[in-house]
């Protein structure tokens, strides 16, 4: 299981001798502990309310934070939440930034997210929460200025993201109460400070928390990642010393209640024996919307196996990337893995969704290449990116070509509109009788699918039961026909013409092959003057579509 450690990045121009650019800072390794508690039932501490939504949390100079600390690493958890809603963590004294850190979905959720923000006012943030909620933040480490080269505190991110440990693989997970050692010797150096790691818990055993902390040192009074219910599937990155403890090096993993524990490794930071330099060095920012696919045309809701691209301010000389990755809208359960763009996909994963319309955010440290920074969704889902600052380095490069995303077909069943006619009916698959005499329009099986670009056949009847193709004989040009699909898409077709055919069904296939594609041909029993009906013929009337409105 065993891959090489790598060695530090080159950035040709940023020598040891050179000098950092402004704002760069080294990592600073604190043990994990909590800064501020607001639940009254718990004990509060370690805040200042600003507003009704708006705390402010002393970062430096606290709990082993250095007085000079310019950006810092939490854990903010939200509880007793009252609703939907959103958290965002940014520099004290600035004004309220268009990004978010925390999202939560119901009253009553427990949900934690790692937050990488800049330092404001005497070392401090502010804390924004759109609705009425308590917030736990814990630290886990602090970014000091740089203004020469050092050792260490310098991150190195691994080209593809490693895969430490999934307990599903052995066939039973973390038990209740228990501690799971991940081991990191293949991966990371011994002098190494830290380790950043993604963990996904899923398959829970119930409500409880995570807690990632060194090996061989003392659990702390924090948390990684928490579950609020059995079965849940939850990810959040964290950043946590490595240990010792005989053999053993690595990190453990605490589990109040259980489940499996899914470890991915994004990279590390280096220790006080590497040679000096300014390579993985973090430049913060306030943070900042990079991606949105609601407001971009040519992504929109994101379909399953299709492929985001970002780009972001520095990315030139940088070698990663700090991001807030939140999905939206999701079309069902499933995982977001980000990764150098057009580089090979990592077996690993960034953002998990439990089930459809979901909406879930969480902290990502990503490898970039000349390309940018691309996301994988295996269910599909909006994807908003927002960024907090960037790694010192070189970006890979780009071996791959741009990815095409295609819309997959729409899958029946449908719901057809025949507007001039004020018909609205159901569409299955088949033509047989048992659809037919139902009352529903009937997909004419190996014919194309909405999305396709074919040609779809409907069949359905004009005297029997309900009759949803009685008149259809009426249309004519700048009628339409909607097909609206369970994925959300609408489809607009426009009349294009009106035939009469025979019983064949190649000749009824081929009579609307005469109008455009992608286009929909509706079918039924007709006499020779387009009226109804007589078994022997077929009026096929064929619309082209104009239209697509995405779901």
């Amino acid at each position: 299981m065993g891959i090489a450690i790598p060695f530090l990045p080159r950035l040709d121009g940023l020598l040891a001798s050179v000098s950092p650019p402004p704002g760069a800072t080294a990592f600073f390794s604190v043990v994990p502990t909590r800064l501020a508690e607001t639940r009254p039932d718990i004990g509060q501490f370690g805040f200042t309310r600003i507003d009704a939504q708006t705390i402010r949390v002393q970062v430096a100079n606290r709990n082993g934070v250095p007085y000079n600390a310019a950006a810092a690493v939490l854990n903010v958890t939200v509880a007793n939440v009252t609703g939907p809603g959103f958290v965002t963590v940014y520099p004290s004294g600035e004004a309220l930034p268009k990004a978010s850190n925390v999202n939560v979905e119901r009253s009553g959720q427990v949900i934690a997210n790692l937050v990488t923000v800049r330092l404001g006012v005497n070392g401090s943030v502010d804390i924004f929460s759109s609705r009425v909620n308590d917030v736990i933040v814990d630290v886990n480490g602090a970014y000091v200025p740089a203004s020469n080269a050092v050792s260490a505190g310098r991150f190195v991110a691994l080209e593809t993201a490693y895969r430490a440990l999934d307990t599903r693989d052995r066939g039973y997970p973390v038990g209740i109460g228990q501690s799971e050692h991940v081991d990191l010797r293949s991966v990371v150096p011994a002098d190494a400070i830290a380790v950043v790691v993604n963990l996904t818990i899923t398959e829970t055993r119930g409500p409880g928390f995570w807690t990632a902390f060194p090996t061989g040192g003392q659990q702390p009074n924090s948390s990684s990642v928490n579950a609020d219910d059995a079965n849940q599937t939850r990810a959040n990155q964290a950043i946590v010393p490595v240990g010792l403890s005989g053999a053993a090096f690595g990190i453990d993993v605490f589990a109040s209640y259980g489940g499996h524990l899914v470890v991915d490794v994004a990279g590390y930071f280096t220790g006080a024996s590497v040679q000096a330099g300014i390579v993985g060095l973090f430049v913060p920012n306030t943070p900042y919307r990079t991606l949105d696919t609601r407001l971009v045309l040519n992504y929109g809701r994101l379909y399953p196996g299709w492929i985001a691209e970002f780009d972001y301010w520095g990315r030139p000389g940088s070698q990663a990337v700090v991001v807030n990755l939140t999905t939206t809208a999701t079309r069902g359960a499933g995982f977001f893995t980000g990764y150098p763009a057009r580089n090979y996909r990592p077996v690993a994963s960034n953002l998990n969704a439990s089930y459809a319309n979901q909406t879930v955010a969480n902290h990502a440290i990503l490898r970039t290449s000349t390309s940018g920074v691309a996301v994988f969704t295996q269910s599909g889902g909006h994807l908003v990116v927002d960024v907090a600052g960037y790694f010192i380095g070189s970006p890979l490069g780009s071996p791959l070509p741009a990815p095409a995303n295609i819309p997959p077909p729409s899958q029946l069943p449908y719901l057809l509109a025949i507007p001039a006619l004020g018909v609205s009916a159901a569409v299955v698959e088949g033509v047989g009788d048992a659809v037919v005499d139902a009352g529903y329009v009937g997909h004419w099986p190996g014919t194309g699918l909405a999305g396709q670009n074919g040609h779809t056949v409907l069949f359905a009847h004009r005297t029997t039961g309900v009759a949803p193709f009685r008149d259809i004989h009426l249309l004519g040009p700048g009628d339409e026909i909607v097909l609206y699909a369970a994925d959300g898409r609408i489809y607009h077709y426009m009349y294009e013409r009106r035939d009469i055919t025979g019983e064949d069904s190649s000749d009824i296939y081929n009579a609307g092959l005469w109008a455009p594609f992608p286009s929909v041909s509706l079918v039924a029993c007709s006499k020779p003057n387009f009226l109804p009906t007589s078994t022997s013929y077929r009026i096929v009337v064929t619309f082209s579509l104009y239209l697509i409105e995405p779901g």
